[in-house]
C-alpha cells in the first residue's frame, strides 16, 4: 500500500506542477479541476460512490454497513498555495483513499464487523489562497458559514467561488445523506517539533488562536517625479510603517505576518493611492493574540497621521483556541503505541479542516514530520517511511472507529 501512496502523490503533483518541483493548484482553476477529475477516477476504480455537494466538497463513500445511517469521514484538501508542495493537503486525501480501500476489503472479508460506513473527502478551498476566508468547504459543511456567503466569495479579479466551481464542473447538487459520527485527518506537521524530537506521530490536541486583520490605507495618487515630498500622501509608505510596527508589538511566543499586499494603481510612476494589507497574529493564548492586535490597531492612526494617509479596518477575523476530540487523541495514541511508533501530544499552529469540523462532530488530527518544518514551499518534504507510518496509523484508527460497538 505504501508504494501505491507514493505513486499517487507523484501523479497528483503533476496537476499544477511548477518549475521548481512545487505545486500551484488554486481552488476553481483548471489545475484544481484536473486533480478533482483524477480523484473521481480513483474513487470509481475502487467502487466508491461519489457525491459532490453545493460548495464542491467531494465524498467517496464505501457502504461497509448498508443498513446503518452512520458514517465516519476521513480526508483533507487537494487545493494548494501558489508556492505549495506536494504533500500539504493531498497526502491526507490520498492516504484516506487508500485507507478506505483497505478497510472496505477487510470488512468484506469479515461480514458484520463494520457497524457504520466510511467516506473519504476532498474539502473545497481549505487554503484560502484565491478565496478568503480559508476552510471554506468544511466550514459550510459544519454549518458555521452559510452556503450563500461562501459561494459569493470573490477573488482579486471579482470571480466568485460559485462561478469558479461551476466553470470547472464542481458546483454540485448532491449531499451526503448519511449521518457523520467522526472525522479524521492525516496531515504533514508544517512545523519542526516532530522531526526535532525524533517523534514519528503527532497527536493534535488543539490549535493556537489566530487574529487576521486587513487594513486599507487611503492616500492620493500623484506623479512620483514632480510631486514635492512633503505633499505626497503615500499609502504604501504608511502601510510599510505599520507592518514594521506590528513586529514591535509581538510578545514572547507570538507569530505574526503581513504576507499579502494589494497596491493601487501599482504603477512605478504613481504614488500609491490605496493599499490593503493582510496582517496575521497567532498565539497559543487567545487573550495574548487579542491584546497584540488591540495595541497594534490603537497605534495606527497616530503613526500614519503625519503622512496624510487614513486607515480603515476591512477585516478583523478572530479564531479562538480550539480543542479536538480527546477520545480521538487517546485512540490514535493507543494505535501508534501498538504499532510500535513513538508519538507526542501537541497543538497545531496552522489551521486545518479538522478544526472547522470539530464544531459539528468529534474531529481527530494526526501529524507526521515535516523536514525542517518547511511548508507552503516547493521543497516541502516528508520521508516515504514517515508517510507510510502515518497511513498505517490512519488505517487502524479508522478500522476501530467503524467497528466500535
Amino acid at each position: 500500500m505504501g508504494q501505491q501512496l507514493h505513486d499517487l502523490l507523484s501523479r497528483f503533483a503533476t496537476f499544477g506542477a511548477t518549475d521548481n518541483g512545487g505545486v500551484c493548484r488554486l481552488t476553481g482553476t483548471p489545475e484544481d479541476k484536473a486533480a478533482r477529475d483524477r480523484f473521481a477516477i480513483e474513487l470509481a476504480q475502487r467502487g466508491l460512490r461519489l457525491e459532490i455537494d453545493a460548495i464542491g466538497n467531494m465524498f467517496g463513500t464505501a457502504l461497509l454497513a448498508p443498513d446503518s445511517p452512520d458514517i465516519v469521514l476521513v480526508g483533507s484538501h487537494l487545493d494548494s498555495q501558489p508556492t505549495g508542495g506536494r504533500y500539504d493537503g493531498v497526502y491526507g486525501v490520498l492516504a484516506g483513499l487508500l485507507a478506505v480501500e483497505t478497510i472496505a476489503a477487510r470488512a468484506a472479508a469479515m461480514p458484520g464487523a463494520a457497524k457504520r460506513n466510511l467516506a473519504v473527502v476532498n474539502w473545497t478551498n481549505e487554503e484560502g489562497a484565491r478565496f478568503q476566508p480559508s476552510l471554506t468547504g468544511s466550514s459550510v459543511y459544519a454549518g458555521t458559514q452559510s452556503l450563500e456567503h461562501a459561494l459569493a466569495l470573490a477573488d482579486g479579479n471579482g470571480v466568485t467561488l460559485g462561478d469558479a466551481l461551476a466553470a470547472i464542473g464542481y458546483r454540485g447538487n448532491g449531499a451526503l445523506a448519511l449521518t457523520p459520527l467522526r472525522y479524521v485527518e492525516l496531515h504533514v506537521e508544517q512545523g519542526a517539533r516532530l522531526e526535532d524530537s525524533a517523534t514519528e506521530i503527532g497527536l493534535v490536541e488543539g490549535a493556537w488562536s489566530a487574529r487576521k486583520v486587513s487594513i486599507v490605507f487611503e492616500g492620493e495618487a500623484s506623479h512620483t517625479g514632480p510631486m514635492p515630498m512633503p505633499r505626497r500622501r503615500d499609502a504604501l509608505r504608511a502601510a510599510a510603517r505599520c507592518i514594521d510596527m506590528l513586529y514591535d508589538e509581538l510578545e514572547q511566543g507570538a507569530h505574526a505576518s503581513a504576507a499579502r499586499i494589494s497596491v493601487y494603481p501599482n504603477s512605478p510612476n504613481v504614488v500609491p493611492a490605496r493599499v490593503q494589507v493582510w496582517f496575521e497574529i497567532r498565539h497559543e493564548d487567545e487573550a495574548v493574540a487579542t491584546a497584540i492586535g488591540d495595541r497594534f490597531l490603537s497605534r495606527i492612526d497616530t503613526a500614519i497621521a503625519p503622512l496624510g494617509v487614513s486607515a480603515s479596518i476591512a477585516i478583523d477575523e478572530r479564531r479562538g483556541t480550539a480543542s479536538l476530540d480527546a477520545a480521538g487523541v487517546a485512540l490514535v495514541e493507543g494505535v501508534a503505541d501498538e504499532l510500535g511508533f513513538s508519538s507526542m501530544r501537541m497543538k497545531t499552529v496552522a489551521g486545518h479542516d479538522a478544526l472547522a469540523l470539530q464544531k459539528r462532530l468529534p474531529a481527530t488530527l494526526i501529524f507526521v514530520p515535516s523536514h525542517n518544518g518547511l511548508s507552503h514551499n516547493a521543497h516541502e518534504f516528508t520521508p516515504p517511511e514517515a508517510l507510510d507510518k502515518g497511513l498505517a496509523v490512519l488505517t487502524e484508527t479508522l478500522w476501530r472507529m467503524v467497528t466500535a460497538e
